[in-house]
């Protein structure tokens, strides 16, 4: 008797034990060998141009899985919540088809098929990407043994256009080039967490599913470039480009005010659906990227530094030969024959004077030069937008040698990139402020939060009255020499500076080839808008022609994208020789 009361007192503290005791621990227990853990991802944001056309997106689609071996009848409440009905496999297979558009017999095929190779068998694929609205009806009919799993893919609607800019991720959806990278903080996707619990059967218990971390999908990243400018202006590059023969072409937009690109058109631009289509040197952008000697374009840099220190003015006479010796050995000559001329300041930037801005430009110090050129942006990087940029090379002055000392008064021994020549120009055409420029105009995060971009401080690189007098300068080139025919669109003044640009060898001389740009502003007398054209290397004879072309052509699709009034004043005359 004392035997049988003893066990029984220990069966009922173990019981005690198990059930109270230890119940919240055997508990948990035993939910984490039933919970099974779920990731739900997030999508990365769109990228969108300055008025919400999508640029890029991620197509989401689902994979429809099942267990065949846990396929069987079911009982599902009806619509009252009361009672219950049993459906069966069959049944089953004809709610999946109606909504996946298969037949009830080509689901129960995929069962056997798979259940004939492996009696065990856990999975096999029911319909691949389908899309949401699929998704959801499949889960409004809480088939246990159906699972689903998201693929996202990186679209570029609109092909190429932007491409240099946009960017594109690889395979795995990780970032790779353009704003797609620079901007991954905006754009980023974090994945949540999910657990459902499942039978002894391994199928899921319907209404057991608790979310652990919510998903955050990525922000919206809107650019400042128009799409429909973009793509009009790396149609004309492309045309520049193939007419002349040349390794490439470029053209920027930039409003004045803002300093905000409107286009970056460049040619061979990548297409991110298809990169392996386009040459390693395509797949980024050379107007951020490729630094070259930018040559008679920042002879405009030099008159400017000129006329802000008071050292010159648009009728500073000078004596200008066609080739010049310098008291420091220098040697440097103009790119046509000609003899002794007597040229205004005026005159030498209209016909592109070496040996004339060398003479008035050793008037101010190297260092002073050396102040305007970083003033102007000169070998430091635009912070645009996109993480890979050339900062170009501007050597400190106490480094230049001789010839260094006065080529860099005429775009020679300094490197620069399309966007800085834009940025030069933009200060001309902004009262002397020269704005940061951008592709970026802002994020707008999933919560509604909505960061502007900041591309850094505006800086008054010389003073309104000094820009107004360089555009007074730069409108007599339209006025006033060869291009004036080919540059001219009715109604609108154009200030603007050619630039003829050789190229280093790498070995201390220069190529015989080079790189043509046309630099400039419209109207001049309200400037809405700069471009900058240029050419490289082409085939033809007439690159610098077609570089004017090319601005041409691009200002007039600026003017008509945004509805830029005309000129209301007509241009000053200034004399180019006395």
């Amino acid at each position: 008797m004392v035997a049988i009361l003893s066990a029984v007192c220990m069966f009922v503290f173990r019981l005690v034990d198990i059930q109270i005791v230890q119940a919240p621990e055997l508990n948990a227990t035993s939910l984490d060998k039933r919970s099974v853990p779920l990731v739900t991802y997030g999508i990365r944001g769109d990228i969108v141009d300055e008025d919400g056309t999508v640029m890029a997106t991620t197509d989401v689609r689902y994979d429809v899985q099942m267990s065949p071996k846990n396929v069987r009848t079911i009982n599902r409440l009806e619509p009252g919540g009361v009672q219950t009905v049993k459906v069966t496999p069959a049944q089953q297979f004809a709610e999946i088809g109606s909504i996946t558009g298969q037949k009830a017999d080509e689901i129960e095929k995929i069962v056997s098929d798979a259940l004939a190779e492996n009696p065990k068998s856990d999975f096999a694929y029911v319909k691949r990407s389908v899309d949401l609205k699929t998704l959801k009806a499949l889960k409004e009919l809480g088939i246990p043994w159906l699972t689903f799993s998201q693929n996202a893919s990186r679209i570029y609607p609109n092909g190429a256009v932007g491409g240099n800019l946009v960017g594109f991720v690889g395979t795995d959806n990780a970032p790779l080039a353009g704003v797609e990278l620079s901007q991954n903080a905006c754009l980023a996707e974090t994945n949540g967490k999910e657990t459902y619990e499942r039978g002894a059967d391994g199928v899921a218990i319907p209404g057991s599913t608790v979310k652990v971390e919510e998903r955050v999908d990525g922000g919206t990243l809107q650019l400042t470039i128009n799409k429909d400018l973009q793509w009009q202006t790396q149609q004309i590059v492309q045309r520049q480009k193939e007419a002349t023969g040349a390794q490439w072409a470029v053209a920027t937009v930039a409003d004045t005010a803002t300093g905000q690109l409107r286009a970056v058109g460049e040619s061979n631009t990548v297409d991110p659906n298809n990169i392996k289509a386009s040459a390693a040197e395509d797949l980024t952008s050379k107007a951020f990227l490729y630094g070259y000697e930018p040559g008679s374009t920042y002879k405009a840099i030099t008159a400017a530094a000129l006329i802000d220190t008071g050292t010159a003015t648009p009728l500073t006479q000078v004596l200008v030969p066609g080739s010049y010796v310098a008291p420091n050995g220098a040697k440097f000559r103009d790119s046509w024959s000609h003899g002794d001329t007597r040229y205004t300041l005026t005159g030498i930037l209209v016909d592109s004077s070496n040996v004339g801005i060398s003479l008035l430009g050793h008037g101010l110090s190297d260092e002073t030069r050396y102040d305007y050129l970083q003033k102007f942006g000169i070998g430091t990087p635009t912070n645009a937008g996109l993480a890979s940029e050339s900062s170009g090379i501007l050597h400190p002055y106490q480094e230049w040698d001789p010839q260094t000392s006065y080529t860099t008064m005429f775009g020679q021994g300094v490197s620069s990139t399309i966007v800085q020549t834009t940025g030069a120009y933009l200060t001309f055409a902004n009262g002397g402020k020269r704005m940061p420029l951008s592709i970026i105009d802002n994020c707008t995060y999933p919560d509604g939060t909505v960061t502007p971009y900041d591309a850094g401080d505006p800086v008054q690189v010389i003073s309104p009255e000094s820009a107004k007098t360089m555009t007074s300068m730069l409108e007599m080139l339209p006025q006033d020499s060869w291009l004036t025919d080919v540059i001219a669109i009715p109604g609108y003044r154009i200030a603007g500076k050619t630039g003829t640009a050789q190229q280093p060898d790498g070995q201390g001389g220069y190529m015989s080839t080079y790189i043509y740009s046309f630099a400039g502003y419209f109207p001049a007398d309200n400037p809405k808008y700069v471009v900058v054209f240029s050419i490289a290397h082409p085939a033809t004879a007439d690159g610098a022609r077609q570089a004017v072309i090319g601005f041409r052509d691009v200002a007039q699709a600026t003017i008509k994208a945004y509805a830029v009034p005309p000129s209301t004043t007509p241009a000053e005359t200034l004399p180019k020789h006395y």
